[in-house]
């Protein structure tokens, strides 16, 4: 490594204070300037916040289906897998609703993390945004941020009551958490895709080839 690589890797180092205690008046200023932090110019938008979640998660070519209560889940589920001809065979991860989901005996349930080789994974979102029809997922001890990306088919339970207007109300939510931010959280508008190659689209890039959302209300 020549001695310039060294000096500036050494000076971001120091800059960062890589493995040094944050002192408290550097905490108190980061705090001080969170709290003061106020939204600038947000787009217009409207009272039905479910639709206009759901239309812009469709116009990113995403799927959903809008179910009246828990009870309505597992039906909803098999007619998405029955549609893409997929095995009745889920990954699935931790979260409020989910963890009260009464799987019928013709869907198989594991809770792991997922692999390459798994094709379906459900998981539940933390909220949405219907600024933009983006789906806030956060990492936990039993929700597994692999399932995001490897499965080629992501299904994704959505709370109606937990779409916030503006992304800018989704991160004051997150910091008044009682035990801090998680490690990860994903936004996440849409299946994969990328035009890189040719300016063709191709589903699967970087993450699931279909997305699926299950919004329960009531």
């Amino acid at each position: 490594m020549t001695d310039a690589r060294n000096d500036i890797l050494q000076a971001v180092r120091s800059s960062l204070a890589v493995g040094k205690q944050r002192s408290p008046s550097r905490v108190e200023l980061v705090e001080k300037r969170i709290s003061a932090s106020q939204a600038h110019i947000q787009p217009f938008v409207e009272d039905s916040l479910i639709q206009r979640f759901c239309d812009k998660h469709a116009a990113v070519h995403g799927t959903y289906e809008r179910v009246a209560g828990l009870v309505e889940v597992p039906p909803a589920i098999l007619r998405h897998l029955t549609a893409i001809d997929n095995p009745k065979e889920l990954l699935v991860g931790q979260g409020e609703l989910l963890d009260t989901v009464l799987w019928p005996d013709d869907i198989s349930v594991e809770k792991r993390p997922a692999t390459a080789e798994d094709s379906v994974a459900i998981s539940e979102a933390y909220a949405g945004i219907a600024e933009t029809g983006t789906l806030v997922l956060l990492s936990g001890e039993q929700r597994w941020t692999s399932h995001n990306f490897l499965p080629d088919d992501h299904i994704i339970i959505l709370d109606s009551t937990l779409i916030m207007r503006h992304q800018e109300d989704i991160w004051a939510r997150l910091r008044a958490l009682p035990d801090g931010l998680p490690r990860v959280v994903n936004l996440i508008t849409g299946p994969s895709k990328t035009a890189d190659v040719e300016q063709t689209v191709q589903y699967g890039a970087h993450g699931p080839r279909r997305l699926h959302l299950i919004v329960v209300e009531g």
